[in-house]
């Protein structure tokens, strides 16, 4: 929604309000490729930061196509797989990426995850007000923990492994077991 600015006084002198006008969205990106650009783009994102971001979001394409994203030196210039923007919301995906989430915070240092986890978010937090996207499939991942140990995030709060639903946070069975 945009404010139309007014420059001229309506009838007896008095000064018109501005009223909202509706701008249609915009229309729906061929791939998740192109949302992606849209997004960086679109969403205000500093070129200073756009890439960190295309970074992350590339490395989510492989996941939100049910893939695991390449690490180490197999990650340097790969495409993600082409697919869709629609498909992030296919209602197998949410049990899929938890399972990619945290395979891949076994794999790469937890701020790495975590960042890319944020930025994903964020990315589909936008789709979804562009009316491209309906669902959120990131909901339920909790932000990874360091392997070494719990340790207080940039809030003070401590950080956290990616669990999946249904499943046990690490050392929570310990917990459970010794009760």
């Amino acid at each position: 929604m945009t404010i139309e600015p007014v420059t001229e006084l309506g009838d007896g002198g008095a000064l018109r309000l501005p009223r909202a006008r509706v701008v249609p969205l915009s229309a729906l990106p061929a791939t998740y490729t192109a949302a992606v650009e849209r997004y960086l783009t679109g969403a205000g994102i500093a070129k200073s930061s756009a890439r960190i971001y295309r970074i992350s979001l590339t490395t989510w394409g492989w996941m939100l196509a049910g893939e695991p994203a390449p690490t180490g030196p197999a990650c340097r210039g790969a495409k993600p797989p082409v697919f869709p923007v629609a498909a992030i919301d296919a209602p197998a995906l949410p049990e899929v990426l938890a399972e990619l989430a945290v395979a891949r915070a076994d794999e790469t240092h937890a701020d790495t995850v975590n960042r890319e986890l944020s930025i994903a978010r964020k990315a589909i937090g936008w789709w979804q007000r562009q009316g491209w996207i309906e669902g959120d499939s990131t909901i339920g991942i909790e932000p990874a923990a360091d392997p070494a140990g719990p340790h207080q995030g940039p809030r003070g709060e401590p950080n956290r492994r990616p669990v999946a639903p249904g499943r046990r946070a690490p050392g929570e069975d310990v917990l459970e077991d010794a009760l």
